[in-house]
């Protein structure tokens, strides 16, 4: 026999009655629609019996075919959410994650964790007691509300609060710490490092609040000042474009570093995030490099760039785990683009 409560039955027999006389009355359904919106309003699931003295904060995949750093600067915020109200933690990207290998990675299916550590003990939400999906609206009251800041107009508030998400939550795991560290001894070793990062493909399509693009010779007449007058050794730069490597290398010769084995655009205007190739684990790789890329640009003593996802990383990340800034950190910022091109309109 199922143990009815009566009470609750007649209070959603009401409840369904007050929906149904005030459906057509705008200010109703804007009421309706704005809790749903409501970054507070905290919908809990259960799963089972697991986990039963916490609530368990999941984080997938932001999607949309947003880039690597976006997805991660993304995490971070939802991080800040979860500690800020003593959520317990847990990021699994799944097919969303514009990185995600079907097949998985050495076993592993949760394209999280083909490059971190996990944020917490929680291994799987399967069975768990309590469970709250993040939603983008908690996203945007972190920004707008506790963070002041909007897309890439970030604020030194929000900068410090990512950093110390970073510092409290993420680690390498061990395959890919060994890769990173691998490929900055070689490159670099113990020289002292300029940065350079150049933005291409489709940041030359200009979309609504994303940075207005800096060209390959404005970051050059900046790089140039800097090694006439400082003791930089070498240079390293991470670019998605094969003609920056070409153009950098024409102007600066042996100095400039960078991986060969990095994969970069020919030409055209699309994102190396979205390009095709038989290689074993493509999309793997495309997260990796971007991930030494940013490693790199975090323990070069200078670093010249635009304003970008990966940028802001790695400069978070050097606040999060070195005790001292950048000896020159020269940012080439032309503001935000304002049109009608929107990114997500883009049908990557």
């Amino acid at each position: 026999m199922w143990n009815i409560n009566i009470k609750l039955i007649a209070d959603m027999k009401n409840l369904l009655k007050q929906c149904w006389r005030y459906r057509n009355e705008d200010e109703f359904k804007r009421l309706v629609l704005a809790g749903y919106q409501n970054p507070n309003l905290l919908e809990l699931k259960k799963y089972g019996n697991e986990y039963p003295e916490r609530i368990i904060y999941h984080i997938g995949a932001f999607g949309c075919s947003v880039g690597f750093f976006a997805e991660f600067l993304y995490a971070l915020i939802r991080l800040y959410f979860a500690t800020d109200r003593g959520l317990v933690p847990y990021i699994d990207w799944g097919k969303e994650f514009l990185y995600y290998e079907e097949n998985g990675v050495d076993n592993e299916y949760n394209g999280f964790l083909y490059y971190f550590e996990p944020v917490s003990d929680v291994c799987s939400i399967k069975k768990a007691s309590y469970v709250l999906e993040a939603t983008d609206y908690q996203i945007s009251d972190v920004q707008n509300r506790c963070l002041h800041t909007y897309g890439y107009a970030v604020t030194d508030e929000y900068m410090d609060a990512l950093s110390d998400m970073i510092k409290k939550y993420i680690r390498y795991n061990e395959k890919t710490k060994v890769y990173l560290e691998s490929g900055y001894d070689q490159l670099i070793g113990g020289r002292k490092a300029l940065a350079v990062h150049f933005r291409g493909t489709d940041y030359r399509r200009q979309y609504n609040n994303h940075p207005v693009f800096v060209t390959i010779e404005q970051e050059i007449e900046e790089v140039r000042k800097l090694i006439k007058t400082k003791d930089y050794e070498v240079i390293f730069l991470a670019t998605d474009e094969q003609d920056a490597v070409i153009r950098f290398r024409q102007e600066f010769g042996d100095l400039v570093k960078c991986f060969e084995d990095t994969w970069r655009a020919n030409g055209g205007d699309e994102s190396v995030a979205y390009s095709h190739s038989d290689r074993k684990n493509h999309h793997y790789l495309l997260g990796l490099e971007v991930i030494r890329d940013q490693y790199m640009l975090t323990r070069c003593a200078g670093l010249v760039c635009g304003i970008s996802n990966l940028t802001l990383s790695a400069r978070m990340m050097r606040r999060a785990w070195y005790s001292q800034d950048y000896e020159d950190l020269v940012i080439v910022n032309h503001d935000l683009c304002h049109n009608e091109r929107n990114f997500c309109d883009a049908n990557h």
